[in-house]
């Protein structure tokens, strides 16, 4: 198993999104090298998913590519994942794969407690690389 090369931390309030545009998440946790989703979708390990987080407060959104090392069976929450339609969960684990200044900044922004509103993301269909 790789060691996390920077600490985690939690998300200050629900960020939620949708993976390929169509199956949602909630997001665990998040640092400047990766971040750990919840979600109902399998992605395949090792391959290459576009990203798209987006601020709910200002609309500010940042993509990012990132690339998926871990994806089992989630424990299910009934508080933190009742967003998710009922099903199978799974804890996906990714890195961010090669992240800008900008977007390091951009997760940062995450990190720190908001008054209201919920950060969302999606994963797009678009240049998704099997294997790479």
């Amino acid at each position: 198993m790789e060691k996390r090369k920077s600490a985690r931390f939690d998300v200050s309030q629900d960020m939620q999104g949708k993976l390929l545009n169509v199956v949602g998440f909630v997001a665990n946790n998040i640092s400047g090298e990766g971040i750990n989703l919840v979600s109902n979708f399998q992605p395949v390990i090792g391959s290459v998913y576009k990203i798209y987080l987006l601020h709910s407060r200002d609309n500010r959104q940042q993509e990012f590519d990132i690339e998926i090392n871990r994806a089992e069976v989630a424990v299910f929450d009934s508080k933190k994942y009742a967003i998710l339609p009922p099903g199978l969960l799974f804890s996906i684990g990714a890195k961010f794969r090669n992240p800008s200044e900008k977007q390091k900044e951009f997760l940062a922004s995450f990190m720190k407690k908001r008054v209201n509103g919920t950060d969302e993301g999606f994963i797009g269909t678009k240049k998704i690389k099997p294997g790479s």
